[in-house]
């Protein structure tokens, strides 16, 4: 049962303007089209920059206690993959916060402050 026809169109309108969203673009010659766009502002970026910032201090707080940690055990305390572990510390280096000192089996970190 149709609750009124016609009044699709003007719902979405009314739905998407409520929610601070980009107008869609409908097309109506041809095939009827409907065309959504995304919001301009990127909402996840902020929460990403975030997550890598505590990742990155959790890292830095697990050498602390121990100079001597390996990449799987801050794997496992932090619970994400090596190579998440991986990726941090090679950020952590490249930006003069972290050195490894010695071998990879029997070195250590040393955290530059």
């Amino acid at each position: 049962m149709v609750e009124q026809i016609g009044s699709g169109i003007g719902r979405i309108r009314n739905e998407i303007e409520k929610s601070g969203l980009p107008s869609p673009e409908f097309i109506t010659e041809g095939m009827f089209t409907v065309t959504f766009k995304r919001p301009e502002k990127d909402f996840h970026k902020d929460n990403f920059e975030e997550t890598r910032e505590e990742t990155r201090e959790k890292i830095i707080r697990l050498i602390k206690e121990n100079n001597k940690i390996t990449t799987i055990e801050l794997a496992s305390e932090i619970g994400i993959s090596e190579k998440g572990i991986e990726y941090h510390l090679k950020k952590l280096k490249s930006g003069n916060i972290l050195k490894r000192i010695g071998s990879t089996k029997d070195g250590q970190w040393k955290i530059i402050e």
